[in-house]
């Protein structure tokens, strides 16, 4: 019964897909068929819109989409600390995801998206109502992402390295929850605030009544840098006292900085979790530049540190799974010998994008060499190279 809601997400989507292929509007085809013939958009192109958005039958629902990724990966890691060292290596499906977005009158969007990775539990990514009649005030009512970092909530399918950073996924990646939320465009200012249950979607006897409160806020200095540049300066604030949530830290500060003008871009952020004083904080500069109109170089250093002498720990990708990281048995002198967890952390990825087709079809190519101080088994380091195909539908 567990996933009972998930097979019927499967059968929906399955049923959109050959609903939209019988039914979609003649109207629409026709006016892209007319484009087409006058040579403002090309066969192709028609096609690909076809494909990306219809208009069912169905009159009440204003347009219907299936969206979906598949991102597939290479990785290989080489580790070395006082106890020797090791290396493992893997192929994987990163990230497989399908799911529907319509648009219904008075500006209502619903949105159903799963997690589809094979080998591992399904789970649902998002399931929403969000009223968008007013851009000043969306409101969303449902199961998403909060807002925590710019690069947690910049998308997987737009992020331009093969993995966020180490810092970002140990203090700020609560990951999607249940609750109510407002975002907001004031032209110069944007903002977001919402309430959430710091879980799942539970209403068990035994589930957790604590709730995890989100703030942020951003600024459009655009103006500032030249017509066709951006800088942005935001910032988030997260609060919870469910220590069973699936924020790692009671409060969790970010504040970020993003500038682009032509073909270069630079990120930088700050990112700070507190536990009754014990803080874990650290920080990253991302700068990039398209070598081409197909092809991009990455920089990225990061360095993090925290008061706990295990609050940092191996990458999960993919250092964490070399042989010799494996955590040992309690022994008389030490609780648990871990040589996966330090307490000061630093790292230099250097990485090529090529777009093939935007973010919708691209290869990323990727080499990280980092550092994790202070584990029970001395410094650990690690290379790590990356190749993925990252691909939306």
């Amino acid at each position: 019964m567990k996933n009972t809601w998930i097979k019927t997400l499967a059968g929906i989507s399955a049923a959109g897909v050959m609903t939209i292929s019988q039914t979609a509007s003649a109207d629409y085809g026709k006016l892209l068929e007319t484009l087409r013939d006058n040579g403002t958009i090309t066969a192709e192109q028609a096609e690909g819109l076809k494909a990306q958005r219809v208009r069912p039958a169905n009159s009440f629902v204003r347009d219907l989409q299936i969206r979906g990724r598949v991102q597939t990966q290479f990785g290989y890691t080489t580790t070395d600390n006082d106890e020797g060292s090791s290396d493992y290596s893997t192929f994987e499906v990163r990230r497989a995801r399908i799911g529907l977005r319509g648009t219904f009158p008075n500006d209502l969007r619903a949105q159903l998206e799963a997690n589809l990775v094979p080998g591992s539990s399904l789970s649902m990514r998002s399931a929403f109502l969000q009223w968008r009649k007013h851009k000043p005030a969306y409101i969303k009512v449902g199961f998403d992402k909060p807002h925590s970092s710019l690069e947690e909530n910049t998308s997987s399918a737009e992020i331009i390295t093969v993995e966020r950073t180490l810092i970002s996924n140990t203090v700020a990646a609560p990951g999607p929850m249940t609750g109510f939320a407002v975002d907001g465009d004031l032209g110069t200012i944007y903002y977001g605030a919402g309430v959430y249950t710091d879980q799942d979607n539970s209403n068990a006897a035994n589930a957790s009544s604590d709730y995890l409160v989100n703030l942020h806020l951003g600024v459009k200095l655009d103006g500032l840098v030249g017509e066709g540049s951006k800088l942005r300066i935001q910032g988030s604030y997260l609060t919870s006292d469910d220590e069973s949530g699936s924020l790692a830290y009671e409060d969790v500060y970010t504040l970020a900085l993003h500038f682009a003008q032509g073909a270069f871009d630079l990120r930088t952020e700050y990112i700070l979790g507190d536990n009754d004083g014990e803080e874990t904080s650290g920080f990253y500069i991302m700068p990039s530049l398209m070598l081409s109109n197909k092809l991009q170089g990455v920089v990225r250093y990061e360095y993090a540190e925290s008061d706990k002498a295990t609050g940092l720990r191996a990458a999960s990708r993919y250092a964490r799974r070399s042989e010799d990281l494996a955590v040992r048995d309690a022994t008389e002198t030490s609780p648990k010998f871990d040589p996966q967890r330090g307490d000061e952390y630093q790292a230099v990825y250097l990485g090529l994008n090529y777009y093939i087709q935007g973010d919708g079809n691209k290869v990323m190519l990727g080499i990280e060499f980092s550092e994790l101080d202070n584990t029970y088994a001395g410094t650990l380091e690690a290379t790590t190279l990356y190749a993925a195909w990252r691909a939306l539908f």
